[in-house]
């Protein structure tokens, strides 16, 4: 099913839910607005940053830091991405595996949004003695949108 015809089924269905989704859309649609996000549910400082991928578009991200398997991270991990299946279709989840490297460990939440595409990842560090909680917004590469 077509992104727009979700959208449209949960208009018609719920009204609220649909305008709740359509303002979490609005927030995460840029850079500050992601900041914001991950800010309130983490109450840290976040270093955020531009980057170009693919097809010369740009990812934009922001990332809290937390001690290395601090409960907190994934306490904050579990906040921030709770209203995202709700509202995004899931492109992909993914972990490290079994050899990882660097980071030590890492998870990762792919959502679609109409215009971008959103990943939510957590990642220990161990020779930084961190973990990290990052939320990233990707021009989608190609349109339409990779989850259509």
């Amino acid at each position: 099913m077509k992104i727009s015809a979700i959208y449209a089924c949960l208009t018609l269905a719920m009204p609220a839910f649909a305008q709740a989704c359509d303002a979490l859309e609005e927030q995460l649609n840029t850079r500050d607005g992601i900041s914001a996000y991950l800010k309130q549910d983490t109450s840290r400082e976040l270093l955020c940053a531009v980057a170009l991928i693919q097809n010369g578009k740009t990812s934009s991200f922001c990332y809290a830091m937390f001690d290395y398997r601090s409960p907190d991270a994934h306490t904050a991990l579990v906040r921030l991405e709770a209203a995202f299946p709700d509202c995004f279709p899931t492109r992909a989840t993914s972990g490290a595996g079994e050899v990882v490297n660097h980071p030590d460990s890492f998870d990762q939440k792919q959502f679609c949004t109409p215009e971008y595409d959103l990943s939510l990842s957590f990642k220990d560090k161990a020779t930084l003695s961190q973990t990290l909680v990052f939320l990233r917004l990707d021009e989608s590469a190609s349109r339409p949108n990779s989850c259509e």
